[in-house]
């Protein structure tokens, strides 16, 4: 079971698939006004310097000015379609990935909450027939958003990857291309793509695992995205190569939080910490829950959903599976505010779970004010010092909350997906029927 969870989180994150079966409360369908989406596509500079000596670098490829061959076609206005992940910039305006049968293909937008649209999907070359491709993105507001493509079959290896990114919301999208042939590989599985500001991004790949290992390139851009540079692969950054990742941050364009579950092989649970923009990284091992005595030696735990709101200033969460039986689970919050020279740590309520489902996880408007999201939802407004219970859901949820009441889930169970939506806080959920706008 340890097992299964673990690996669903690795090699999905936040990108895990989510499904449910409940009912159909309301639907008030609103349509926004057409826009001609023209996508376009312009050449690459080579490959940006970094601010730091570069280990390991690949030459990025100058992309061609234009698609050749069939490319994603955009959906039909009116069709129904499933939204697999959301992420909301503000009450009205927000980005989904999706598709047709829970597919994961299109890029949409909407500026309606949910309730209309826009398939803004870029002009990605269409997957061979019998073949599928999944998308990874990053949406910084409504405008700036990255999405990267990538065989769906783990067993396929793509010689080139193409990220694309736009700053108009979609109306137009160019594209970067990364070049994978440098890298031995068994697979290719985009874990994290994360962006501080319009031009330091990160986009951090599994490429193989095995007993103890699960090996990663970290790929950096310092143009918005028009060149990747291998920063860190298999051949170096060799402390963070072994086991599974669980969650990659950044602050800013040096400063970085990387946390992963060692699954009781190492005893301490720790974050890494980059002040070089992901070239190197230093291990910090966090201190036992504070009241215990002799924990770490009863109990297997690894750090989970890193949430930073300065290089200072970090919250983690920290999964533990008793060493007897590995099914008591006991989790917990640590917080830093001196960049993890000194750690707070409260327990975590008993029903929510850190690792369980994949896509639940923390949400902090600041310090003090946050949500624990998964099956049980609680509330706290000191830090984590205490927990009030909010909810119990009959479904687990890929959540997207823009402050501490106003939120969506792409909710699932038994196969299902539907996406709903609340406005105090996950008391009470009001599922939308997604359909393409105009």
């Amino acid at each position: 079971m340890r097992a299964d969870k673990l690996h669903r989180i690795v090699w999905f994150g936040l990108l895990a698939s989510v499904i449910l079966s409940c009912n159909v409360l309301e639907n008030i369908a609103t349509p926004i006004p057409p826009t001609g989406v023209q996508p376009s596509v312009t050449s690459s500079a080579t490959a940006a310097s970094t601010t730091a000596t570069v280990n390991s670098t690949t030459q990025t490829p100058v992309p061609p000015t234009a698609i050749q061959g069939p490319v994603i076609a955009h959906l039909s206005e009116g069709q129904a379609i499933d939204v697999g992940y959301i992420h909301m910039v503000d009450t009205n305006q927000g980005w989904g990935i999706g598709g047709l049968a829970q597919a994961r293909d299109h890029v949409f937008r909407t500026q309606t909450g949910g309730l209309t649209w826009r398939d803004i999907t870029p002009p990605e070359p269409a997957p061979a027939a019998g073949t599928a491709i999944d998308a990874l993105g990053f949406f910084a507001d409504s405008s700036h958003g990255w999405v990267v493509y990538y065989p769906a079959d783990p067993a396929s290896f793509p010689s080139a990857v193409r990220v694309w990114f736009t700053a108009d919301g979609g109306a137009s999208w160019m594209y970067g291309v990364i070049d994978t042939s440098g890298v031995p590989a068994e697979f290719f599985t985009p874990l994290y793509l994360y962006f501080s500001g319009s031009q330091n991004g990160w986009l951090l790949v599994g490429v193989g695992a095995g007993m103890n290992h699960a090996y990663v390139v970290l790929y950096s851009t310092r143009d918005g995205g028009k060149t990747w540079t291998d920063i860190l692969d298999p051949s170096t950054g060799l402390n963070i190569q072994s086991f599974s990742k669980t969650g990659m941050v950044f602050v800013n364009a040096q400063t970085g939080w990387l946390t992963r579950d060692a699954q009781g092989v190492d005893s301490t649970p720790h974050i890494f910490n980059t002040q070089d923009g992901g070239i190197s990284w230093t291990r910090i091992d966090l201190p036992p829950p504070a009241g215990t005595n002799g924990w770490f030696d009863n109990n297997s735990c690894g750090t989970y959903s890193p949430v930073a709101f300065s290089a200072q200033s970090v919250f983690v969460s920290m999964m533990c599976l008793d060493n007897a039986t590995f099914k008591v689970e006991q989790d917990f919050l640590y917080s830093t505010s001196d960049g993890g020279q000194t750690w707070q740590s409260f327990p975590l309520p008993s029903g929510f779970k850190v690792a369980d489902p994949p896509a639940g996880g923390l949400f902090f408007t600041d310090m003090q004010n946050g949500l624990a999201l998964g099956r049980w939802i609680y509330r706290t407004d000191n830090g984590g010092k205490t927990w009030s219970t909010v909810k119990q859901v009959n479904w687990d949820g890929q959540f997207s909350f823009v402050d501490i009441n106003t939120g969506w889930a792409v909710a699932s169970n038994a196969g299902q997906l539907a996406l709903v939506r609340t406005v105090d806080g996950g008391g009470t959920w009001k599922e939308i029927q997604p359909v393409v706008a105009p």
